[in-house]
């Protein structure tokens, strides 16, 4: 009797019990029920929860992006699957192998297994990535730099200060146009402030595994000279008569081809002193690989600050023609000169 009107007593209120407990989180629901109650486990995740909306976004990582629907056909590409398996991930790059040293000398072909040169077309450029600036010790046989050279007249013997140019000079040999040996030494001489250009694109071609190879130099104007008169009328725009144009009299022209360390020449549209039209630097005539070979000489020179001629393409000229007197000093004079110094 006495249970059953406590039930009828609380009967009518048992709608506001339900609603309040509907309202109230669960543990502070147990606390009145149970005011002992604690619940360890809900306090630290609500505590966790608060402490992650209230903590600032850390600058270390980029600012939350909002996820697309699973609708949007960019969702797959900007956010990968949360199931996603380690198969799914980019393989790491760690044990992939190190590239080449920038500078580092390629190693040449043997020129004698095939009939073909080092340089197609199609890996005989040099581009704005190629080390220009590449630091000597990147590069195979360098010379010891020569602190002091031997300069006379504004002159220097160039393999005096480096040696691993191939020199070749053709008008020390009866191996020329005329037939007739015209300098009395062979002796490669040039100014001085052009020692600098002509050792860094010499530099350049090693990095093809290749030399500059020297035809010709300092000429004296004498020299020039006999040239023009050994030449016959119709030569003579190759073979000027000297005068004001005369850079090789100044010592800041070279002639030169590109060839391996033990002085094989690449292939080029015409040998040395070939005056035809195949010999201007424009003509396209010749085989692919040739074009290739003589613009890959033109890129080295035009890169360090040399001007090629329209009519030769082995003939270069240094900067500031102006700058230079024209010499007439024998090979011989000069190599007194420097004996008397040592």
């Amino acid at each position: 009797m006495k249970q059953s009107s406590v039930r009828n007593l609380l009967f009518p209120l048992l709608p506001l019990l339900m609603l309040l407990s509907a309202c109230m989180p669960a543990s502070e629901c147990a606390s009145i029920c149970d005011p002992e109650f604690e619940s360890d486990s809900v306090l630290q995740s609500g505590t966790a929860q608060r402490s992650d909306r209230s903590a600032p976004h850390s600058s270390k990582f980029p600012a939350p992006t909002e996820r697309p629907s699973a609708d949007s056909a960019e969702a797959s590409a900007e956010f990968p699957s949360e199931s996603a398996t380690e198969a799914e991930l980019p393989e790491s790059t760690a044990d992939a192998s190190e590239p080449a040293p920038v500078g580092e000398a390629t190693q040449a072909p043997d020129p004698a297994a095939n009939d073909t040169t080092p340089c197609e077309a199609s890996d005989c450029s040099l581009d704005e990535t190629t080390t220009t600036d590449a630091s000597p010790s990147a590069l195979q046989d360098d010379p010891p730099a020569v602190a002091d050279p031997f300069v006379y007249r504004g002159l220097v013997e160039l393999c005096a200060i480096d040696d691993s140019f191939v020199i070749d000079q053709r008008y020390a040999t009866t191996n020329n146009f005329t037939g007739i040996q015209q300098y009395d030494r062979e002796l490669c001489l040039v100014q001085q402030n052009i020692v600098d250009m002509l050792i860094e694109a010499n530099d350049l071609a090693k990095q093809y595994g290749l030399r500059l190879k020297i035809w010709d130099a300092y000429r004296p104007i004498s020299v020039q000279q006999a040239l023009h008169d050994s030449a016959p009328a119709e030569l003579a725009p190759y073979v000027p008569a000297p005068g004001p144009y005369s850079m090789h009299a100044r010592g800041i022209t070279v002639d030169l081809t590109l060839c391996f360390p033990d002085g094989t020449e690449l292939d080029m549209p015409t040998v040395f002193d070939d005056f035809s039209v195949a010999a201007n630097s424009d003509y396209e005539g010749a085989t692919e690989k040739q074009i290739a070979n003589r613009e890959l000489l033109n890129t080295i020179m035009s890169a360090v600050g040399f001007q090629r001629s329209k009519l030769e393409w082995w003939h270069f000229d240094g900067p500031n023609r102006d700058n230079y007197e024209i010499l007439d000093l024998s090979f011989a004079e000069f190599e007194a000169a420097r004996d008397s110094q040592s």
